[in-house]
Parts: C-alpha cells; sequence; structure tokens
C-alpha cells in the first residue's frame, strides 16, 4: 500500500557541505489511508557503496517521537527532510562522530519495515 522512496537534493556534493536528504511516502493504493509517520518509525539511513557499512541514521541522536497519524490521499507524496551536516553516528549518538570522506554512498529509507530502493551519490573533496 506503501511506496517509500529516498531522495539526495542532488548527486554530487563538497565534504563539509550540509546535504538535503529526504524520505518521501506515497500512498499507491486507490483509496485514502491513515498512516503513523512517527520520527521513530521513519528512518534516513546512509550506507557505504555496497552497502557493508552503516554510516549515519536520522534516528540516532534524535529525541523526536510521538504519534503522527496522517491521512494519505492516493498518489500523494509525503516528505520528510533533514539536513545531513556529513558526519558519522551511531545509535545512542556517542560524542565520537567523524566527517564522511569523499567517495560514492548510497541512501536508503524505512517507514516501518517498507523500505526503499537505494539513491546513489557522491562526496567530493
Amino acid at each position: 500500500m506503501l511506496d517509500v522512496r529516498a531522495e539526495v537534493e542532488g548527486t554530487e556534493h563538497r565534504v563539509g557541505e550540509r546535504m538535503l536528504l529526504r524520505l518521501v511516502v506515497t500512498n499507491n493504493s486507490t483509496q485514502p489511508c491513515v498512516r503513523d509517520l512517527d520520527p521513530v518509525r521513519q528512518e534516513i539511513v546512509v550506507w557505504s557503496a555496497d552497502g557493508s557499512r552503516r554510516l549515519w541514521s536520522s534516528n540516532d541522536c534524535s529525541s523526536a517521537k510521538g504519534a503522527d497519524p496522517r491521512t494519505l490521499a492516493p498518489g500523494e507524496p509525503v516528505a520528510s527532510t533533514v539536513r545531513w551536516a556529513g558526519r558519522t553516528s551511531e545509535p545512542g549518538c556517542p560524542a565520537k562522530r567523524e566527517m564522511v570522506p569523499a567517495g560514492e554512498y548510497r541512501l536508503l529509507t524505512r517507514v516501518d519495515d517498507v523500505i526503499s530502493p537505494p539513491t546513489q551519490f557522491v562526496r567530493v573533496p
């Protein structure tokens, strides 16, 4: 019933630049549906290009939570955005966070267990 996709504003970004990352949810049925878009149920994640290493998650350092029921009209996209500073993170947000170097990466998003296909992007020096 839901389509989830990951979007990056542009495909190439300089290290140190804050990138706009977007999770887009679309109701792909023919009827309106109500979905809880609580920030804990959504996640935007940066991975290494081969998908072997999780580098950052929107949920690691966020304190946002709480029910956010929304009525999703058929075919109407709803977006959540975040500006990523380009640093790593881990669950619980330990103090040491490192700058992600130049290279190729992939972005994935999810709402509950519905996961988007990966979107590729590049960080340049």
